[in-house]
């Protein structure tokens, strides 16, 4: 059997919802020896990327059917060939034995807010004590530096701060947004991006580092068309007889 790319690789995932699970999936795919982190309550914050509460109608398992991890397509499509561990890190035990996989890993990837691995006491400073040349992907939708490194965003409104709502939709319609959380999977695919190419810097120089992954800013880099066409033919994205996008302007 042909070895795959990532083989040896250890990543630890404290990935939820949807973008950061995404990411990890297809790092799997790739060899990588994936540990996800679960939390004791399925349900906290609504969703950990399992959306398998007994509730008619939620997540992809059939009515009738009991919805469990093991039974929610949804779920079992985002973490395929994963393993997985259950921790309470509001406890010293948890957080504990989460260092040691930090210590014993090569990329710590997460898609929570800013400062939440910080609120924990497992911060980028903290992660590099335990293994010097540790790879930390975050990918909160501002980053975790400038004036709106505080807002909390899921894929549909990351769409919408960057732009790529306002130019979506009909002729002479006002913008319409997407029916599928795009930004969701693309945040993903970026993410996998900064992991890549941190091993590479790795491989090179021995050195880890803290990949600060904006999804607004990466959802920015798909206005390309949009942009060429006002540079190219002056053609704007504004609609006749619709305000700008950003009403504080």
């Amino acid at each position: 059997m042909t070895n795959r790319p990532l083989e040896g690789v250890r990543v630890l995932d404290f990935t939820w919802v949807r973008a950061g699970p995404w990411a990890t999936r297809w790092l799997a795919v790739l060899g990588a020896d994936v540990i996800k982190v679960e939390w004791p309550d399925p349900a906290i914050g609504g969703s950990t990327g399992r959306v398998v509460r007994n509730v008619p109608g939620m997540g992809s398992t059939p009515d009738g059917v009991p919805r469990t991890m093991n039974s929610d397509g949804h779920f079992n499509d985002m973490h395929a060939m994963k393993r997985s561990v259950t921790l309470n890190l509001r406890t010293p035990r948890g957080l504990g034995l989460a260092k040691q996989l930090v210590a014993a890993s090569d990329v710590v990837i997460e898609n929570f807010s800013a400062g939440v691995l910080d609120s924990w006491g497992l911060g980028f400073e903290e992660m590099q004590r335990l293994r010097p040349d540790i790879i930390y992907v975050s990918m909160a939708g501002f980053g975790h530096t400038g004036p709106r490194a505080h807002f909390q965003t899921m894929g549909p409104s990351v769409q919408a701060l960057s732009g790529l709502t306002y130019i979506s939709g009909l002729p002479d319609k006002q913008p319409a947004g997407w029916g599928w959380s795009y930004m969701d999977d693309t945040g993903g695919m970026y993410g996998i991006m900064g992991v890549l190419t941190a091993l590479q810097h790795r491989m090179n120089t021995g050195e880890g580092q803290h990949v600060d992954l904006s999804q607004v800013a990466a959802a920015m880099t798909l206005l390309g068309p949009a942009l060429l066409d006002k540079t190219v033919n002056g053609r704007g994205s504004r609609r006749p007889g619709y305000p700008a996008g950003d009403r504080s302007v």
